[in-house]
């Protein structure tokens, strides 16, 4: 069950990050074609204006991996942090209960050691997406650029 839930959490934390990528990037595409319309620069202006987009651009690209690098270290923190603070609490049960624990910690334990692989490709598979998406959704915000700056 907790494997089922944490998948769904990655399917969610990969969906959202895929629409928040997606519109910022278009619509600082939409943006940008529509200032460069507006403006109709001369061709040194334009070039120094999209040069000026292209770094924006990256610096937010770089700025939205590392924001989202920070979450998924500050959840897995969070999440040692709970199991640590479980084990120090169930350290002052007395020994009757110690020994129950110790028994169900163990099944857990194997059931955790069981669920780790599925668990572990479950978090790759979500970054890896979040990575994707975000370099998809650059590609194309890029791509409409290109192609209406000319016209």
């Amino acid at each position: 069950m907790p494997v089922f839930l944490l998948k769904i959490i990655f399917f969610i934390l990969s969906t959202i990050s895929y629409f928040v990528s997606r519109f910022i990037f278009s619509t600082i595409a939409y943006l940008l074609v529509f200032l460069i319309h507006t403006l109709k620069v001369p061709g040194e202006n334009a070039k120094g204006l999209l040069e000026q987009g292209a770094e924006a651009l990256k610096g937010f690209v770089q700025y939205s991996f590392d924001l989202a690098v920070e979450a998924i270290t500050t959840i897995v923190s969070m999440s040692f942090d709970l199991i640590k603070e479980g084990v120090m609490g169930s350290a002052s049960v007395a020994s009757s209960a110690v020994l129950g624990l110790v028994e169900q910690t163990r099944a857990s334990f194997e059931a955790l050691v069981k669920d780790l692989p599925e668990l572990l490709e479950g978090f790759s598979e979500m970054v890896s997406t979040i990575a994707t998406d975000l370099w998809n959704n650059y590609k194309d915000a890029v791509g409409y650029i290109r192609e209406n700056i000319g016209s």
